[in-house]
């Protein structure tokens, strides 16, 4: 049976302690079982200094933070995977060394069964290891910089690197289950050995439900990441645009492409909240106010973007940033940061910031153009955005073309009318805390001042949520507006495996279609003489900073020759694949003719799945039944758990006065919450897919 000590150190326990501790020891086992049941194997004979056991999907692998302050006898059991074809599911070993980790070699089987065999192939082997442990020293001032636990996923075995006299990594097996593969149960086996570790085999199970996913292009949920060049040419210290530029911007789009995020952004300004120092539109000086255009860059970086991360659903033509507003100076979160006033200071009265470029010696530098509502502007914007709309209409891309970007500060009504004669009433994406209301996404509203349609808006305050489906059921995927979350601050950094997989499901199942624009390639880049990483690349520009609405975290991580994944964005790509299964789900019991086809028999089934799924997802956050029912919908600014059920228990009248109980009762329900989401996790989800497959199989006629 899984043990758990605490040293008699320190006194309080963080608000992430209690989180990590829970779901490490129900992860491991549960009196003496592991989740789906089975009793845990007798560990084999390894070297006493080094450790091998397996860790439970929805547990935290490894916390350094809490390595002396916690003890866990570790078991080992076998991989069990559940899931679909079409779709990617992981597994995890623990390596754990006293001494440093030499040799560290894994290898996988085969799987087979139902006749048929999944190929060694198909399994991805990666290598989980800490921020903090791979050459990414933070200044310890914003902790927005480094995730915790074992976080970056890479492709080879990593050199041996040391956790507090440990040497540790989390060797990741996915496997990306073929769409032809036959539904059942599949075996197979992963093989680690190191200096001083005899060849351990790991048994790996693999359960495939008779359903396909989707392809990621087709997925509704909505999903949105944005890509930082400037991140990458500065973290590998490549030229801008450069070909070793240009493979690494095809990597990032790669690792983002099974997400189904399909949105492009396309600056067309230069220093603007994205972190670009260039604009992608070359302006060449041809005589006053008059200028010629170098589509190279747009070109090249759509390519780029459509051979590796898909067809885009939407593309934001970047044109408009806080900088440019008069009121900037002392809005769109200021605060009291005088480097970001002193910069905006700077610019009151200034136009628009773009790149030049002189044909004759490729050198570019950047300028100012004169404001938008200054009358030169129209024939220098006028004919390039022309130029663009004919190039996107080559493209079949013409109608995902959007103008950007809005937040809590907005364009006055010269900079809107400007835009929308120069651009052809091209839609406005907006992301701010809640600056305008839901309905100004309505088709028709003008939500733009009266001035212009609002496209797609993403809301880092005001989210709604479903808590009780006794009181009516949300269907958020299905709203016919783009509203989405946004997840501001960075909070995602930090969130554990179980509220990552999570976070997408409490979208859809309330008032919001999926998560908008997350950091892909954004990590600390900007690093101080020292070495030490000192920033994202957006704080080079802090004219144009939104603060807390800034892009403060990012799932890609810097490998040794580009991009890689990380464990959150695996956590996250698992729980999107279940909020597709229950789409298909709900999308077939809301539509009277499919139900038909299906029949009342599973139909019930389904709803009961699916019910039964949202009352666990909900345990993550809140355990306590009768609150639950008093509640239908939740409006809340609370971005992670904590801080929505804070506000749920303020709106049932439960939230003590005195700050110490109100964190003490906050983290009693989370953590009675989170046991009972841990047991049954995997058999929740195997429903879920095993009911897709039998509602497929009744709309096909069968």
């Amino acid at each position: 049976m899984t043990t758990l000590t605490r040293n008699e150190v320190g006194g309080g326990v963080s608000p992430h302690t209690l989180t990590w501790t829970l779901a490490v020891v129900m992860g491991l086992c549960v009196a003496g079982q592991n989740l789906q049941g089975q009793t845990p194997a007798a560990r084999p004979a390894a070297a006493a200094d080094i450790q091998v056991w397996t860790c439970d999907m929805v547990s935290e692998a490894w916390n350094e933070g809490e390595a002396e302050r916690w003890t866990i006898k570790k078991e080992f059991n076998p991989i069990t995977l559940v899931g679909a074809r079409n779709g990617s599911f992981s597994g995890r070993v623990i390596i754990d060394s006293r001494s440093t980790l030499k040799g560290l070699q894994v290898s996988a089987s085969a799987l087979t069964g139902q006749g048929a065999t999944i190929p060694a192939s198909s399994m991805q082997l990666r290598y989980g290891v800490g921020w903090k442990n791979w050459d990414f020293k933070c200044n310890g001032e914003n902790n927005r910089g480094s995730p915790r636990s074992l976080d970056i996923l890479l492709e080879s075995p990593p050199e041996p690197v040391d956790i507090r006299g440990h040497s540790i990594v989390a060797v990741w097996a996915t496997v990306n289950v073929p769409k032809n593969a036959k539904a059942g149960t599949y075996t197979g086996t992963l093989t680690v050995k190191a200096d001083g570790l005899a060849a351990v085999n790991v048994p790996v199970n693999l359960d495939v439900e008779d359903w396909t996913l989707p392809e990621s292009q087709d997925f509704r949920t909505w999903m949105d990441f944005m890509q930082s060049p400037d991140t990458l040419a500065l973290e590998y210290n490549v030229p801008l645009w450069s070909e070793q530029h240009w493979k690494l911007i095809a990597r990032s789009f790669q690792l983002l492409s099974s997400t189904g995020a399909r949105v492009v952004y396309i600056p067309l300004l230069a220093h603007s909240n994205f972190g670009n120092e260039q604009s992608m539109v070359r302006w060449i000086k041809k005589g006053e106010n008059q200028y010629e255009y170098d589509y190279t860059i747009l070109d090249r970086y759509l390519d780029t973007a459509e051979k590796n991360l898909g067809t885009p659903k939407i593309v934001v033509f970047s044109v408009w940033d806080i900088c440019l507003s008069p009121q900037a100076v002392n809005r769109g979160n200021v605060r009291n940061t005088a480097t970001v006033k002193l910069e905006r200071e700077k610019l009151q009265g200034r136009g628009p910031r773009v790149t030049a470029l002189d044909p004759a010696t490729k050198v570019t530098t950047n300028l100012f153009l004169p404001r938008y509502d200054d009358p030169a502007s129209k024939a220098l914007w006028q004919p390039m955005f022309t130029e663009i709309r004919k190039r996107m209409e080559k493209r079949g891309l013409e109608k995902t073309m959007m103008l950007g970007m809005t937040s809590d500060v907005m364009p006055d009504k010269a900079d809107v009318t400007f835009w929308k004669d120069a651009s052809g009433d091209l839609p406005w994406v907006h992301q701010s805390h809640c600056a305008i209301p839901d309905s100004a996404l309505i088709p028709g509203s003008k939500g733009m001042l009266q001035i212009a349609e609002v496209g797609y808006a993403g809301f880092g305050r005001r989210e709604t949520y479903n808590l009780n489906l006794d009181n009516g059921r949300m269907y958020g995927w299905k709203l016919p507006t783009l509203l989405t979350s946004f997840m501001r601050m960075g909070v995602m950094l930090d969130f554990s495996p179980m509220e990552m997989r999570e976070v997408l499901a409490f979208d859809i199942t309330g008032g919001e279609r999926g998560q908008a624009r997350m950091g892909g390639d954004y990590w600390w880049a900007v690093r101080k003489s020292d070495g030490v990483h000192a920033g994202a690349v957006p704080s080079l520009y802090p004219e144009n900073t939104w603060h807390d609405m800034d892009i403060d975290d990012y799932f890609l991580a810097p490998g040794p020759d580009g991009a890689v994944a990380t464990a959150r964005l695996e956590y996250l790509k698992e729980g999107l694949q279940v909020c597709e299964a229950r789409i298909f789900l709900e999308d077939a019991l809301l539509d009277d003719s499919k139900k038909a086809k299906v029949g009342a028999d599973l139909a019930k089934r389904c709803q009961d799945a699916l019910a039964e799924h949202h009352r666990a997802m909900w345990k993550t956050v809140w355990n306590n039944e009768d609150d639950l029912k008093c509640i239908k919908a939740l409006s809340t600014s609370g971005m992670t758990p904590q801080g929505i059920l804070l506000d749920a228990l303020e709106k049932v009248g439960k939230l003590p006065a005195d700050r110490k109980e109100r964190w003490a009762l906050i983290q009693s329900e989370m953590e009675k919450g989170q046991a009972s989401y841990v047991i049954g996790w995997q058999d929740r989800e195997k429903k879920l897919f095993a009911l897709a497959g039998e509602v497929a199989a009744k709309l096909k006629g069968k």
